[in-house]
């Protein structure tokens, strides 16, 4: 790995690291990736093998445990990812309308990613090099989708009649410390009833080595002609599944101290219920997976209420359809509390061609639809959620296109406390 910059003061320029070595080896192993990075990041002592120019050095020097070498390489430490060979039955990259760019169509099955950015992973064609690694670097925690413990039904889920078996491969990774949190996508008829109680079961019993296990509906686009045919998730399976859910969390709370399996928020949403305190989530694990995101959410703007003045803003806010009561509760706060000017509109996913509720999914164009002609006020909110990288949408229309379109700041709200300031006007303190 040829080093691009070296920090001051870091470990690396304590060694005497400097920009344009190449680094052959670190402790006696190869630098292959950020995963092997961050592992030697956490030892405490280091020695590198340099080439510079022709000259080979060995350096060595003494490491704060988790300190960052403080190195900056000129490639990529995770480099080219590795694809999903399954073909899945409930896929949403198979979802996607055509004509999106197109890093949307990627299917990643990349165990790295899962450890750096929680992307979950079915591990069904990992090798056992790999394995290997994943053991020896103590890549912990996963995120890895289990879907059912059923081999057989989880092997025709993932379209995938060589899957590797998912449950002597998580008994192995438990035994050897690995630990992680699983998630099942329940189609209902194929994945839910016995088979999600029995892969339930099957996970509490690796518990701790198993952190938590997510249950989400399974997302259903518009754009799903040719693919296998699903049922959506009604709201009485919703209310179905939350009884059972919060059951087994009791039973988990009873024997292990911990809920360890969740209910989406979107089941909550369907079986019109109240959803649970933000305090039930117990550390929000599951964020990603649409798991308490609406109650942290909630809390937050509720902590920000404290400390909220008399702003009298003017203000509208676009939200996702499922989410618009909660939204538009916390908006009708605002105007008895602070006086503000709130109008909250609901929009439609067009994108996906219907039945897609979270905000997070909403394209540029959604959004405009939803408000056109509408009134707006002096800004826009929006969920932060619906922008990815450079502040693009789904459907690649830039934040800055929306606010030139409706000619009016359109500013993305990241949480709770954001939302609230916006809605309150400038004059209450900072609660972040």
């Amino acid at each position: 790995m040829d080093i691009k910059s070296v920090d001051v003061g870091s470990a690396a320029e304590r060694a005497g690291i400097c920009a344009g070595d190449t680094i052959v080896s670190v402790n006696g192993e190869k630098l292959t990736d950020y995963v092997d990075y961050i592992y030697f990041c956490a030892q405490k002592k280091l020695s590198f093998r340099i080439l510079r120019g022709r000259e080979n050095l060995k350096l060595r020097c003494k490491n704060d445990e988790y300190e960052d070498l403080g190195l900056t390489f000129t490639q990529p430490l995770l480099g080219k990812k590795h694809i999903c060979g399954n073909r899945c039955i409930f896929c949403f990259v198979d979802q996607l309308p055509r004509g999106m760019r197109k890093s949307l169509y990627l299917k990643d099955e990349d165990w790295r990613y899962s450890l750096v950015m929680g992307n979950y992973v079915t591990l069904s064609t990992i090798t056992k090099d790999e394995i290997s690694r994943i053991i020896r670097r103590k890549a912990s925690p996963l995120y890895i989708s289990v879907h059912t413990a059923n081999e057989a039904q989880r092997r025709f889920m993932l379209g995938n009649k060589n899957a590797i078996p998912i449950r002597p491969l998580l008994k192995k990774l438990a035994r050897r410390g690995i630990c992680f949190h699983t998630q099942a996508v329940v189609c209902p008829g194929f994945n839910d009833g016995e088979y999600l109680f029995k892969t339930y079961s099957f996970l509490k019993r690796l518990y701790p080595a198993a952190l938590s296990l997510a249950v989400v509906p399974v997302g259903l686009t518009g754009h799903r002609q040719g693919l296998c045919s699903l049922e959506p998730v009604t709201p009485q399976m919703a209310l179905d599944t939350i009884k059972e859910v919060e059951k087994w969390q009791q039973e988990c709370l009873n024997s292990m101290g911990t809920r360890f399996v969740f209910a989406a928020d979107e089941y909550y949403l369907r079986a019109g219920l109240d959803l649970p305190p933000a305090e039930s989530y117990e550390g929000f694990a599951q964020l990603e997976n649409g798991v308490g995101l609406v109650a942290k959410f909630v809390d937050e703007a509720q902590e920000a209420f404290l400390t909220c003045g008399a702003g009298r803003a003017h203000v509208s806010v676009v939200t996702g359809q499922d989410a618009f009561p909660f939204i538009n509760a916390l908006a009708e706060r605002a105007k008895l509390e602070c006086g503000a000017r709130v109008y909250v509109y609901a929009a439609d996913n067009q994108t996906f061609g219907g039945g897609v509720g979270v905000c997070g999914l909403l394209g540029g164009r959604d959004i405009l639809r939803a408000v056109s002609g509408k009134t707006l006020g002096d800004k826009l909110l929006i969920p932060a959620s619906a922008l990815r990288e450079d502040n693009v949408f789904l459907d690649d229309m830039t934040l800055e296109e929306l606010g030139m379109a409706l000619n009016v700041p359109v500013l993305p709200a990241a949480d709770g406390y954001a939302f609230v300031r916006n809605l309150c006007g400038e004059s209450q303190g900072n609660t972040d």
